[in-house]
């Protein structure tokens, strides 16, 4: 992960760079953010972040747990970095973990993993409380947001950084990548009551952004107002 020049920055900023980038890499977006892919299933690809702080030299991972990541996540602490947590937006993407989180938390330098408080993960290792704002979230500038995914526990993350980043897990899923559009809808949920919370709590966020990193699908760059307030109401439509 070094240092990213403007001209980096402005072809890493679309849905191709991240289509054509080789999986389980950590592909650089903007300053100090990333983003590492899953492998393609049905394809569609899973897709973590890293966000590096100020300092250079610290690092939060979110929802990257991948066995293709592994490796990445070992480099990482080899090369010097220290990851100071591994944040997990919900309990869906622990399907998807190459090991158990006392296994993923060594390989990461021993970081801590912080998850919602309801989780319903079947694994013992104690996690931390990813709604706290304190500690090394606080550090690191992070809000987040408690919202209704399927069955509860899941969260969105976002930073004040770049002019306001959005990671809102499976909580928004983007465009596929085949997809002429640049669009944000809801996931498809198990139960109408999750997805009415979930409406109702995006027609209430009112933080400002210009990306939105999701889970799945395209990501988006450079959001401007007027597509802040469309992406938001496309989001909270019920």
């Amino acid at each position: 992960m070094k240092t990213v020049d403007k001209m980096e920055v402005l072809h890493s900023q679309s849905a191709e760079f991240v289509e054509k980038g080789e999986t389980g890499k950590f592909l650089k977006l903007i300053p100090d953010t990333f983003i590492i892919k899953g492998e393609e299933k049905d394809g569609v690809f899973n897709q973590g972040y890293a966000i590096r702080h100020i300092n250079r030299q610290d690092i939060l991972l979110i929802d990257v747990v991948e066995k293709s990541s592994k490796d990445a996540i070992k480099k990482l602490v080899t090369d010097g970095y220290k990851i100071k947590g591994i944040l997990i937006t919900c309990d869906a993407i622990l399907k998807d973990a190459y090991a158990d989180l006392k296994t993923i938390s060594e390989d990461a330098g021993g970081a801590p993993i912080f998850a919602h408080p309801r989780n319903n993960f079947k694994d013992s290792f104690k996690t931390k409380d990813i709604t706290e704002r304190k500690g090394v979230l606080k550090d690191f500038g992070l809000k987040v947001f408690d919202l209704p995914g399927n069955g509860g526990a899941s969260v969105v993350i976002y930073s004040e950084v770049n002019d306001g980043m959005l990671f809102p897990g499976e909580d928004a899923e983007g465009s596929p990548y085949n997809s002429d559009l640049n669009t944000f809808k809801r996931p498809k949920m198990d139960k109408s009551n999750d997805d009415f919370g979930l409406a109702g709590s995006w027609s209430a966020f009112d933080e400002e952004f210009a990306y939105l990193f999701p889970r799945k699908g395209k990501p988006g760059f450079n959001i401007e107002e007027g597509q802040q307030n469309d992406i938001l109401n496309a989001l909270s439509r019920s």
